[in-house]
């Protein structure tokens, strides 16, 4: 598990993970990722192409990314609703990755047989 510093205001999930640079010298080539990182290397969901449909083969395609995605998704939900992370953080902010790591830690203990 990894957690980047936080970054000021909205940052895009994608120009966080640029500017962390830790995709440098990593091969992603088996990450699974949503469209917002098409272009990366990653395992992404195909592009609907302008103006047609989907084909049946990349509807499956993207079936099979999705229940991926999904249960990250769903990890992501459950710890949002954890008190320290989902009301406005009163510690330090350089202290957050520590946080954010700890609690991902705990879900995993509580979470793994």
């Amino acid at each position: 598990m990894w957690v980047s510093d936080p970054c000021p205001g909205s940052t895009h999930d994608v120009a966080a993970l640029d500017a962390s640079g830790l995709l440098e010298g990593l091969d992603v080539s088996g990450w699974v990722a949503d469209k917002g990182y098409i272009g990366r290397g990653m395992i992404t969901p195909p592009r609907k192409p302008a103006g047609k449909q989907l084909s049946d083969t990349a509807k499956k395609v993207s079936r099979s990314i999705n229940r991926v995605r999904y249960i990250v998704e769903q990890v992501n939900a459950h710890i949002k609703t954890w008190k320290i992370l989902k009301e406005d953080y009163r510690r330090p902010l350089n202290t957050f990755p520590q946080t954010i790591t700890a609690t991902l830690m705990l879900y995993t203990y509580t979470t793994t047989p």
